[in-house]
């Protein structure tokens, strides 16, 4: 095969004698300008253009500019299986006989858009002059190069001359939000935010990138490390699933908590020390296929026992670094003890509780949005082995280059769902009263720490009835239980204030009917052992999108800052996953409390 120079010398050779013969026979200096894109399935990487006078010299200095740029995009779109390629295209400036003036401008491509790498302009007398040159030191591999086309398409700038940076708490945050608006298709809506010294810092409280104290300001300098990046990144796959998909609710076959450790897995932009015996990817060679055949689950619904044995499993096929994952000390889990896999899961950190701290529930559904955790919990763990098995010379901070491309990652692993999956409609039922009817159980007497049923029945009272007298501490002394109220107290002291009220089934399919017909629900539920005391909420708004339901409750003694974001007192307004909520209310009372409109 010819290389570069022996073509454009064939090419300069046959454009002489193209042009001799041309301006032997008529009085044009110039034929129709061309440009040679044949390269584009051979080996030639530079432009060669024709119908110039001096078309040669014109070439040679054409390729003394394009042939360093196109030597190291070559490395690139070889990496890239075919989906990028450099292009060029030849635009008249001025086109005149005697004057002719052309841009030739040099792109990276794939198949639906283009980034700029170089331009000059050039003239039938010999001239060619640089008129634009990109940065492309940070262009140095595939995968990089494709992550930002993939940005590109989603809207998101790129600064490349901090790509070679360590990636800070801001340019995570900010990176991580615009992937989430190019998903969606919208820009997130923060009318109602009221904390946040800037949008940035909204949105992130919004969609829970970051966590809300008060009187803390955060800080946006710090840098990232793998956890702080993966967290962002699991928090963010969750809102689009939730928000663009509405599968937040959905149960996850065996199959699909796989992909969701592939993703995590290739995700975690580990660097690994160059001739280590212990590597970050063999983890990415178990064949995850034949354990699920093990256990003959690959197409059905996980449990969240099920999700425990497959990374018991998974864990003893893959590859040992430095921790033992033996049976000594295992936790102690209330409703678990008959589930080793469980107990194994939570001990080393491979699956988180679900609820208190001693509960597991094993036989509930394995939810998208709890295997997403998962995933992400047991990916940390196998790091924290890998890492502390080898030489470690790794900080473990991201640079921005690592944000960007896994960014990317995150919008490729939806690259394969329908339109239609995306065409669902929102309901949403709340019902609110134009005034505030919430109360809460903090500095309410002697009783604070055990009256959250007087307090929901004090909601319920003003909910009711405007211009109700009831207050939590008046709500306490229609009774004498001198401790936590039964749904016994609850109801007498509804009685007492004449709010009616019915007792229904505690199904989810009761509380959305009764939401719909205008009512709001108190709900007693427990996510701690049965043995210890519940708590109690009220159910007054559902959000339901596709197949995932979310409750709107009021909690008179939360503890998360959450409402806080909206101007709202601590637990007005929480708004919690309805599976999870049912779970917590079904196990620990048979019936709910349903106060008419």
């Amino acid at each position: 095969m010819k290389s570069n120079g022996m073509r454009i010398k064939a090419v300069i050779a046959a454009c002489a004698l193209v042009f001799s013969l041309t301006l032997s026979s008529c009085t044009s200096v110039m034929k129709e300008a061309a440009l040679d894109t044949s390269f584009a399935e051979s080996e030639a990487v530079i432009p060669v253009v024709s119908g110039f006078m001096k078309s040669a010299s014109i070439n040679e200095k054409l390729q003394a500019e394009f042939l360093p740029v196109a030597e190291q995009m070559k490395p690139v779109t070889d990496g890239s299986d075919g989906r990028l390629h450099v292009e060029y295209k030849m635009t008249a400036l001025n086109d005149g006989m005697f004057h002719p003036k052309y841009e030739i401008s040099m792109y990276l491509s794939d198949e639906s858009s283009q980034m700029a790498l170089k331009s000059v302009e050039i003239s039938g007398f010999d001239s060619v002059a640089v008129t634009d040159t990109a940065d492309i030191e940070w262009l140095h591999s595939a995968e990089i190069a494709e992550s930002a086309f993939d940005m590109q398409r989603l809207g998101v700038e790129i600064d490349t001359a901090q790509l070679g940076e360590n990636a800070t708490e801001r340019f995570v945050t900010e990176v991580f939000l615009k992937v989430y608006e190019g998903m969606a298709g919208r820009e997130i809506d923060i009318s109602d935010v009221v904390v946040g010294t800037d949008d940035v810092t909204k949105k992130a409280y919004l969609m829970h990138l970051i966590d809300y104290f008060p009187d803390v300001d955060y800080q946006y300098d710090n840098s990232v490390n793998i956890y702080r990046a993966c967290d962002v990144l699991a928090k963010t796959l969750t809102n689009i699933e939730r928000d663009v998909y509405g599968r937040q609710s959905e149960s996850v076959t065996g199959e699909e908590f796989v992909s969701l450790l592939k993703f995590f897995h290739s995700n975690m932009r580990v660097h690994e020390i160059e001739g280590s015996e212990k590597r970050w990817s063999d983890l990415g060679t178990v064949d995850t296929d034949a354990v699920l055949e093990t256990m003959e689950m690959k197409d059905q619904l996980f449990t969240r026992r099920d999700a425990a044995e497959f990374l018991g499993r998974f864990t003893k096929t893959g590859p040992k670094f430095s921790m033992k994952y033996g049976d000594h000390n295992l936790e102690r889990i209330e409703d678990a003890y008959d589930s080793i896999w469980s107990r194994r899961a939570v001990t080393h950190g491979f699956m988180n509780y679900y609820g208190d701290s001693t509960l597991f529930a094993p036989n509930e559904g394995l939810t998208l949005v709890n295997a997403i955790s998962s995933a992400r919990c047991y990916m940390n763990a196998r790091y924290n082995d890998w890492a502390y098995s080898v030489d470690y010379q790794w900080d473990g901070n991201y640079t921005n280059e690592d944000v960007i491309i896994s960014a990317a990652k995150l919008a490729e692993y939806f690259g394969d769902r329908a339109d239609s999956d995306r065409e669902f409609e929102v309901k949403t039922v709340i019902n609110d009263r134009d005034y505030n009817w919430f109360y809460s159980q903090k500095n309410t007497g002697n009783y604070s720490a055990v009256n959250c049923m007087p307090s929901i029945a004090t909601m319920a009272s003003h909910w009711h009835d405007r211009t109700s007298t009831a207050t939590v501490r008046k709500m306490r002394e229609t009774s004498t239980n001198s401790d936590g109220w039964t749904a016994y107290e609850l109801r007498f002291g509804l009685s007492a204030y004449n709010v009616p009220y019915t007792v229904e089934d505690a199904t989810m399919e009761n509380i959305i009917n009764a939401l719909d017909n205008g009512s709001i629900v108190l709900a007693q539920y427990s996510d701690r052992p049965l043995g210890i005391s519940g708590h109690c909420y009220v159910i007054y708004g559902y959000r339901r999108f596709k197949n995932s339901t979310t409750f709107i409750v009021n909690d008179s003694d939360s503890l998360t800052y959450r409402a806080a974001i909206f101007g709202r007192e601590m637990g007005n307004g929480d708004e919690i996953e309805a599976k999870f909520s049912m779970w917590t209310i079904s196990r620990f009372v048979s019936d709910v409390t349903v106060i008419a409109p």
